[in-house]
């Protein structure tokens, strides 16, 4: 792909106005097409390829806010960019309404503008790269140098905004805090999630780079840590083999017999193997072990019988509305019954109102967590017993 291929479509009445943005745009390394007309680019979007669309709203036979709610009746992953001079509460909650990327009041500055269309084009790729994925057909494996670099710099910027905060675990049965998960948080907005940051990482090969970011904020707090308190850190499964969790420069070791690390109940078989393998090491450093999400994933019960977990965490969803589903109760019940069986202490996540609490502690629960105990915060909120 060439240095001019990343194709991005500008719509605005105003010739002088699509003069410059067209400048501004082909000189920051876009291949920049003009039309003045929003019917028209509806014609002309099915026959060619853009990785961004910069539309102003304010236009004589379709505004700007009536051609996305045209394109998206045909493509859901372009991402569009609105813009008016004369903004109005009812066309910026039409343009979320209809999924429009961002919302720019004129006139843009350059830098302003060209990180906008950046910003859209490394989330246009995200999605396209899901939606291919959802479809059966795989993400991509590489990505090309200009798409590379424009995920590289929104990665930079979310990496520098990457938070830890600590939701409290809690023992029912001694009235008392047991530890605190780690979570992240990001203030980027094109990263609403975990999944989502790891989904852009793992397309530039920075997947290892996150993962240490997380564990630098989460070791830079641990200080703070209340006495004879365990932190629960989600771990990925290749990051004991990339020394991200042992070894000279990992910043999780010299607390290790504080940190139980967690693993997902939805890990591939063949990631719990690579992981299972790093198990001694890993306790051998003074770390704990967790599945996570047990009870809604595929690999539980495999990640038992390779991982001997020290705790299991059972999945939100099978404590949702515990107190009167019964088909989660049973389940729920089960769980708890194999768990005391095999001699593995169960944690109980998600517990949103105080007839969940009861119904677990009726069950014979100990530890939990959920939003009834604390909100997840940061320097480590005293838990609500």
């Amino acid at each position: 792909m060439s240095a001019a291929s990343r194709r991005v479509l500008v719509i605005d009445d105003e010739p002088a106005v699509l003069k410059v943005i067209g400048l501004v745009l082909q000189r920051r390394g876009f291949a920049v097409e003009t039309m003045s007309s929003a019917k028209d680019a509806l014609r002309q979007i099915p026959q060619q390829k853009y990785h961004a669309i910069l539309s102003d709203i304010i236009m004589p036979e379709m505004t700007g806010v009536e051609f996305l709610r045209e394109l998206r009746r045909h493509d859901l992953d372009v991402p569009v960019i609105l813009m008016t001079a004369g903004p109005t509460l009812d066309s910026a909650i039409d343009a979320i309404e209809y999924g429009a990327q961002q919302y720019l009041l004129k006139p843009v500055e350059p830098d302003a503008l060209v990180k906008a269309v950046g910003r859209a084009v490394a989330l246009g790729e995200l999605a396209r790269a899901k939606r291919d994925a959802l479809a059966g057909g795989g993400a991509r494996k590489t990505v090309s140098l200009n798409e590379r670099a424009d995920l590289e710099a929104v990665l930079k910027r979310a990496f520098d905004t990457i938070r830890i905060v600590f939701q409290p675990v809690v023992s029912l049965k001694s009235s008392s805090l047991f530890g605190y998960e780690a979570l992240m948080r990001c203030d980027e907005t094109l990263f609403a999630s975990y999944g989502a940051l790891l989904s852009a990482a793992d397309r530039v090969a920075w997947r290892p780079i996150l993962a240490r970011t997380i564990y630098q904020r989460i070791a830079q707090q641990c200080a703070e840590l209340p006495d004879g308190a365990l932190l629960f850190v989600n771990v990925h499964p290749s990051d004991a083999q990339e020394g991200l969790l042992t070894g000279a420069n990992a910043p999780l070791e010299p607390m290790a017999n504080r940190i139980v690390l967690e693993l997902g109940d939805r890990t591939p078989t063949a990631q719990i193997d690579a992981f299972a393998n790093s198990v001694p090491a890993l306790r051998a450093a003074g770390f704990r072990i967790a599945i996570d999400d047990l009870g809604t994933g595929g690999s539980g019960m495999v990640a038992f019988g390779k991982l001997n977990p020290d705790f299991v965490k059972l999945d939100g969803a099978l404590i949702t509305g515990l107190d009167s589903d019964e088909a989660n109760a049973r389940m729920t019940r089960g769980m708890y019954a194999l768990c005391r069986e095999l001699g593995v202490p169960v944690i109980a996540e998600g517990i949103e109102t105080a007839a969940e609490r009861a119904a677990l502690e009726a069950i014979g629960a100990d530890l939990a967590q959920g939003h009834v105990f604390g909100q997840p915060g940061p320097s480590f909120p005293a838990p609500r017993l």
